[in-house]
């Protein structure tokens, strides 16, 4: 059976399509050519009679009132012009009308249906008006004596007859075209059937092809295009039949040695299709939701396609870092596969270097968080220790609250460095903590004890307020060491960015069922676009901070790490020229 997609079908298609294209333009033409012939006779003709009416209404009136004389003649013009036949003064009244169109007498024509003829002009319209019901023909002849326009002839008749005539053509044309149709399949089917015959015997062997079937030949009985294209089908299946074999085997080696190797393989073409993509690249990549039919270089959440952009470019080798999970981090090495001189695609090696760059990070923060940490309590332990070194503190009950100041530094330092280890697990959520019920207000006041002589030898206002009362109330549960040393970052930082005879204010407060602790300095303050950075490791802010007053940038990153593993948040407020402010908010402990 002729599949109706098949080529035999298309041929058959092409005659009578071809055929039928020809029948319908020829006829087409020939029904407007017939249909403006026989309405350019049919308006010829009453412009005919209607001067041969208007001769004889001008003679019989001559001298006499016209409207009367008109009426006399044109009863009976009906049917020699064989037309509605009306008189029209050169008001646009209609006076007189033929016999069976006394119903017009006296109606006022527009003055756009009249004017034309009243200045001696024969005007024919063709179509439907609003007068009439159906479409009509419309001659109008100026009656006129001597120069002057007495008024116009408008003769009327309906285009029906020339529609019949019309539309008789018209069944005549689709007779021919249904013989025509008729014809050209004839003829179509026996020009086609010699053509498919052997092209289906061709197709049968490309399909056998398709499923690994190469010891078929294709029968060759002509020697023309068709019988040349059986020759070359019957070479390419031998051709194939070698080629796969030795393809085979080659992929084979391929599969084997990609699967043995721990890393992910991923190929892709010049337009940055992907073509080939292993087990281990999809699980590095975290895509195995997609199946890999479907899994498109785009669907990867790294940025695969840059490096595909670099190798092109360059040509050679390529590396770039990508990380598809924030615990995971993979070196990608790009290279061109090249085809001879050509480069037919890229490929990409993916390695899983999270473990070393996670112990990278691990070391480089150690190192950081030692210097920033260790400095701040050195720093008090200094300050408390010269006086009582050079002298200048003589008063017995000063010296022992230095001492106890400093001792209480060096525990504290103590306690710091057993700590150093968790504190590099810090952003990795397993640092231990130590919750107890403790009052943020008895820790700020530590904090204002130990930089209290700092402050006052840069001539720096220090003080703590509590806008809820006296400082009660204000417990939460968490490691009173930790936040103390939030709270010495804030404080340490506040000093060092406000001048002298500033004021540095640590303020607690609770609202609801939260804690708010927070220091305001009056330095230079921050510009509101960078404050949610200043959070970020190694983040300072040079725009507003002097050169001098620079940190590691370690302590608030460190702060915003122990506030939120004791459930809270950070915050910072500034404006350029009236200071910063920065603070936390901890969960009220019930007591």
């Amino acid at each position: 059976m002729v599949g109706k997609h098949s080529i035999r079908t298309k041929l058959i298609i092409s005659y009578v399509a071809v055929a039928l294209l020809s029948l319908v333009v020829l006829g087409v033409l020939f029904s407007r050519l017939l249909s403006d012939y026989l309405f350019t006779q049919q308006e010829q003709l009453l412009i005919t009679r209607g001067h041969t009416v208007a001769r004889i209404l001008k003679d019989v009136a001559w001298g006499r009132p016209l409207n009367h004389q008109a009426r006399s003649v044109l009863e009976n013009m009906g049917d020699f012009t064989g037309a509605q036949v009306w008189f029209v003064d050169r008001t646009g009244l209609i006076i007189a009308t033929s016999r069976g169109s006394v119903e017009w007498e006296g109606i006022q024509l527009a003055s756009d249906e009249f004017n034309e003829v009243m200045k001696g002009t024969v005007v024919t319209r063709r179509g439907r008006m609003g007068r009439f019901n159906t479409a009509m023909i419309t001659v109008a002849v100026p009656v006129t004596v001597g120069n002057q326009v007495l008024g116009a002839l408008f003769m009327n008749t309906p285009v029906s007859a020339v529609e019949e005539t019309i539309s008789h053509v018209r069944r005549l044309v689709l007779a021919a075209s249904a013989f025509a149709f008729i014809v050209s399949s004839l003829v179509g089917v026996v020009l086609s059937r010699g053509i498919t015959r052997p092209l289906r015997a061709i197709t049968k062997l490309a399909q056998e092809m398709t499923q690994g079937v190469f010891d078929r030949r294709a029968p060759v009985e002509t020697k023309d295009e068709i019988g040349e294209l059986g020759q070359a089908i019957n070479m390419l299946a031998q051709g194939l039949e070698q080629s796969l074999g030795d393809l085979q085997e080659e992929r084979d080696k391929f599969q084997s040695i990609v699967s043995s190797i721990g890393e992910g393989v991923i190929a892709a073409d010049n337009d940055g299709n992907l073509l080939w993509i292993n087990s281990q690249a999809v699980e590095l990549l975290r895509v195995g939701h997609i199946p890999i039919d479907k899994l498109k270089m785009e669907d990867l959440s790294v940025p695969l396609l840059d490096l595909l952009r670099r190798v092109e470019e360059t040509g050679r080798m390529e590396a770039l870092d990508v990380s598809p999970h924030p615990s995971i981090v993979l070196r990608a090495y790009g290279n061109p596969i090249r085809r001879g001189n050509e480069r037919a695609g890229s490929v990409i090696l993916l390695q899983d270097v999270s473990e070393a760059r996670r112990l990278e990070n691990m070391r480089r923060d150690f190192v950081a968080n030692i210097t920033h940490e260790l400095r701040t309590p050195l720093t008090s332990i200094r300050g408390f220790v010269e006086p009582l070194l050079d002298g200048t503190v003589s008063d017995e009950k000063t010296r022992i609250r230095y001492l106890g100041i400093v001792r209480d530094e060096a525990l504290r330092l103590n306690r710091l460095i057993d700590d150093l280890l968790d504190l590099a697990k810090l952003e990795s959520g397993s640092m231990a903590i130590g919750f107890e019920v403790i009052s943020l207000g008895d820790v700020a006041e530590r904090v204002k004890a130990v930089f209290g002589p700092l402050a006052a030898q840069k001539g720096i206002k220090l003080s703590t307020v509590y806008p809820n009362g006296d400082g009660e109330g204000l417990c939460v549960m968490g490691d009173a060491d930790r936040l103390q040393q939030v709270i010495t970052n804030f404080v340490d930082n506040a000093l060092r960015h406000t001048e002298q005879d500033g004021e540095v204010i640590i303020s607690v407060s609770s609202t609801g069922h939260k804690v708010i602790a927070k220091v305001a300095d009056a330095g230079q303050g921050i510009e509101p676009d960078l404050l949610p950075y200043v959070w970020d490791r190694f983040y300072k802010v040079d725009q507003s901070r002097k050169k001098s007053h620079e940190g590691t940038g370690l302590g608030l990153s460190i702060a915003r790490g122990i506030v939120e593993n004791h459930g809270g948040e950070v915050f910072a407020t500034s404006r350029p020229g009236e200071g910063a402010t920065f603070g936390f908010a901890l969960p009220k402990a019930t007591v």
